[in-house]
């Protein structure tokens, strides 16, 4: 199953309207149907062509963009190395580290403003205290350092980076 963007969607009913006022209407519906696919079928791939929506594969699409601008080189990336490219070198360590859930399934919630990734330390050291619900404090780290990372909201165990990863 295909998906098909609003955009699409519009640009497909403009094309089935046109479709019908080009269709010549006879006594055979049938006539009409056929007559009135093939003008939907030509509308419809005229508009998604002019609007730039056709489909292609992608070494098609990398074949015309070679074609485009000549001397290109063809860069294959992943998640991962866009969001190393996107974070700057002095980005502090919980901003690099990945966001991820344990295994258990257990997974903390942040209640006000996050303020970056949650990082999967959290995850194991709020479980183990039995923890759901914790304040993101990262922000004001660098004006006090001390501070814990990670408040909860009941309760108000502390949570800070395990000295391993500092």
């Amino acid at each position: 199953m295909s998906t098909v963007s609003k955009d699409q969607s519009i640009i497909t009913q403009v094309a089935a309207k046109i479709a019908a006022d080009l269709t010549p209407k006879t006594d055979d519906l049938m006539v009409n149907i056929a007559n009135w696919n093939i003008a939907f079928e030509a509308t419809t791939e005229a508009l998604l062509t002019v609007h730039g929506m056709t489909k292609s594969e992608p070494a098609v699409t990398t074949e015309r963009i070679l074609e485009a601008f000549q001397g290109s080189t063809v860069v294959t990336t992943t998640p991962e190395m866009y969001v190393n490219a996107t974070q700057p070198a002095s980005a502090p360590t919980w901003a690099k580290e990945a966001v991820s859930a344990p295994a258990g399934g257990f997974q903390v919630r942040i209640k006000g403003q996050q303020h970056g990734p949650i990082p999967a330390w959290l995850h194991k050291e709020c479980a183990a205290k039995g923890v759901s619900e914790v304040w993101d404090n990262r922000d004001g780290l660098s004006a006090n350092p001390k501070r814990p990372w990670f408040k909860a909201v009941e309760g108000g165990a502390g949570f800070w980076e395990p000295r391993a990863k500092r």
